[in-house]
């Protein structure tokens, strides 16, 4: 008795598929339709071979004619099943040699149909004795000449077109033949008594459907091709805009650089509180353009994946300084509170990307600050210990976000409620770009608002423990973090360092120059590539500050010949540019600078950078730089020229002391005695007399 499970199990799966893909795709292809009639055959196939085998296994009870009959129409429908697969790859390789393939076959299967007809009368292919058994005529063979015509064809066909197919078709095709071979020697050789050619048919069918024939491979192979164009448009794009950034960012910070260089030194130096002010506002409105651009580089590290985390072990208080010191003044001066609670059990050293986070917190705080007209805000910051979460919550009492718009209001370049919010400096990428930081660094971001009354942000980020020692009562500490005009005093000096500092940009060197003139270093310039490698031939140095465009040579050439020569085997070589788009300073330092130093040149940047760089050995501890600074001001005082003032009046000598400028030492005296005495031993540029004495000897 033959076993039929196999051929019971696939006739009604693919009649589940056929079903399928009649209602759900209606609308099929010339080579979907063809694999639906292909299908469809091997439906009937199974259905035929099935019942064929019953009344082959109950011959003695069936009579012999109906079994001719049934037999007879299996292999007619074998033959409809190998003609429908030749037509569904005609279907998929149209060509001269696919055309005469069609015609030969079609010729041949009729023959074939017109000797199963005869068979029925003759019984020359197979036919049923009395008794019921399946007997083998004299042209048996003939049956299978057909089946392995079809099949040589097919591979003829395959190999001519092989260049036409996609891969994915041929693998395809290929294993659909390769199942239906094993369906023919799996039942002729090992198992004659179990059904599996139709079986294998069904196997193979399904493997073209989901590699080829399915509706929904084909449409996601359109949307991968459509796909493809569209990336490659957008790669297009993507690359003039990361040039456009680039150069953008070159030309807009190389004069920046004096800008905010010139304007330190102004702060620095200048004694007019007027003065001073306007370059205090220099200053504000230089770093919002910097804060504008480098916002839009941001955005543009992060969409390209390559934003570089670099995380550090940090001190939490100096972060939180930075921002207080940066934040709370912009409060203040719209009249707004400015309130901080921060838990006393934070962690005081933690390890993470210190840059980032002092981002997300700087954003998020300016942010509220920016959107508040009345009130305050309120800045919160705690430590999830089990979890190493740092909670960032930031309140305002400013306008709030509309329930409409919660789902914009981390999209680029949103300005939300912009009648109310023309006035309102950004770009409108603050927020994206500090989602963005959160996800990145491994953490979520949330915001409740109510229109009208104000929004509290949320960023919870991980942050690992490097010491547990709590942060403590920050407030105590508060005083220090908002002396924002506090005198400037470096916290580097040595004077027995030596740098060397190369651009092609005089006002550049004078900048850069003067930002150092409080550290004592002692600064050599060059003016071009070649200039700084005579030097370097003749002097060494300490460090060396390379700017990277400069005409002739570049400061990367300049570095390759200064490396051929040897001449800073042992010195670190920071490259100088106004270049910081993405990937830039990686690209410096495989092209062997040791660092990189974007501009405009922050002084707390370049201050950094010469402790990272220079012998420790040949800085100032702190004890010797307030030794140094005395030792300068005695001599400072000593270079002064001296202003003796002679008046028997307390209330004289008091107000001449106010008069006399700081670039004047004063000597103060109540007579002639005392000032002869001091004359004695001492220079006088100018002697101030009050007249009343001189009435009183003249009399």
């Amino acid at each position: 008795m033959y076993n039929i499970y196999f051929e019971v199990a696939a006739i009604g799966f693919i009649t589940v598929l056929l079903l399928y893909l009649h209602i759900e795709y209606p609308n099929a292809s010339e080579s979907n339709r063809r694999y639906r009639q292909w299908v469809t055959w091997i439906l009937a196939g199974l259905v035929i071979d099935v019942i064929a085998s019953r009344t082959t296994d109950y011959g003695a009870v069936i009579p012999p004619f109906l079994n001719i009959l049934i037999n007879t129409a299996y292999f007619m429908i074998a033959t409809g099943c190998f003609y429908s697969l030749a037509g569904y790859l005609h279907s998929i390789v149209k060509g001269r040699f696919s055309d005469f393939y069609m015609k030969f076959l079609r010729v041949l299967c009729i023959a074939y149909m017109i000797f199963l007809t005869a068979n029925i009368f003759t019984g020359w292919l197979f036919t049923f004795d009395e008794n019921g058994t399946y007997t083998h005529g004299p042209l048996y063979a003939l049956i299978y000449i057909l089946q392995i015509v079809v099949i040589v064809m097919s591979i003829i066909l395959l190999l001519s077109s092989r260049k036409k197919l996609e891969k994915r078709q041929l693998i395809a095709i290929w294993l659909f033949m390769g199942i239906i071979l094993a369906g023919f020697v799996l039942q002729a050789v090992l198992f004659p008594k179990t059904l599996l050619v139709f079986y294998n048919f069904a196997l193979a069918a399904t493997t073209v459907l989901f590699v080829i024939e399915t509706p929904d491979y084909v449409k996601l192979a359109d949307a991968l091709e459509d796909a493809a164009e569209q990336r490659h448009r957008a790669d297009v794009a993507n690359q003039a805009k990361s040039n456009f950034l680039a150069n953008m960012s070159h030309e807009i910070r190389t004069p920046m650089n004096a800008i905010v260089g010139l304007d330190e030194m102004v702060i620095r130096e200048s004694d007019s509180p007027k003065v001073k002010k306007y370059a205090l506002d220099i200053r504000s409105a230089g770093n919002t353009l910097l804060s504008i651009i480098n916002d839009i580089l941001d955005l543009s590290k992060i969409e390209s994946g390559k934003m570089e985390l670099v995380p550090v072990d940090y001190d939490f208080a100096s972060v939180l300084n930075d921002i207080v010191n940066m934040t709370m003044k912009k409060a203040l001066e719209k009249g707004l509170s400015y309130d901080l609670e921060v838990d006393p059990d934070i962690p005081c050293e933690l390890h993470g990307d210190e840059i980032r986070i002092r981002q997300i917190i700087l954003n998020l705080t300016n942010n509220a600050i920016k959107y508040t007209q009345e009130g305050g805000i309120k800045l919160s910051l705690s430590y999830k210990k089990e979890e190493q979460r740092l909670i960032v919550c930031v309140h305002d009492t400013g306008m709030g976000i509309k329930p409409e718009d919660m789902d914009r209001l981390f999209s680029s370049f949103q300005r939300l409620d912009e009648t109310r919010n023309r006035n309102v400096e950004g770009t409108g990428l603050g927020l994206k770009i500090t989602k963005q930081l959160v996800e990145l660094i491994g953490g979520s971001i949330y915001v409740e608002s109510e229109y009208g009354k104000g929004s509290c942000f949320t960023a919870e980020v991980v942050q690992e423990i490097v010491s547990e020692t709590p942060i403590g009562d920050y407030k105590e500490h508060l005083q220090n973090a908002i002396e924002i005009n506090e005198e400037f005093k470096p916290k580097l000096v040595a004077p027995n360092a030596r740098i060397l500092i190369v651009d092609d940009n005089e006002m550049n060197l004078e900048v850069i120059t003067s930002l150092l003139e409080e550290t004592r270093i002692n600064v050599t310039t060059a003016i071009s590539g070649m200039d700084s490698i005579d030097i370097l031939e003749k002097k060494s140095f300490d460090m060396v500050f390379l700017d990277q465009m400069m005409p002739e040579m570049s400061g990367t050439r300049t570095l390759e010949v200064i490396n051929e020569k040897h001449l800073c085997d042992n010195t670190p070589v920071i490259v100088l540019t106004a270049d910081a788009i993405v990937g830039a300073r990686d690209s410096y330092v495989r092209a062997g600078f040791t660092d990189y130093l974007s501009k405009p040149v922050m002084y707390p940047e370049l201050e950094a950078m010469l402790m990272k760089y220079l012998d420790k050995s040949l800085l100032l501890t702190k004890d010797e730089i307030e030794s140094e600074e005395r030792r300068l001001q005695e001599e400072r005082e000593n270079e002064k020229q001296r202003v003796l003032v002679i008046c028997d009046s307390e209330e004289k000598l008091k107000l001449a002391k106010t008069l006399i400028s700081e670039d004047y030492k004063g000597v103060f005296v109540r007579n002639m005695a005392q000032a002869k005495k001091y004359l004695e031993k001492h220079e006088a540029a100018f002697v101030i007399r009050d007249i009343k004495d001189l009435d009183r000897e003249g009399s």
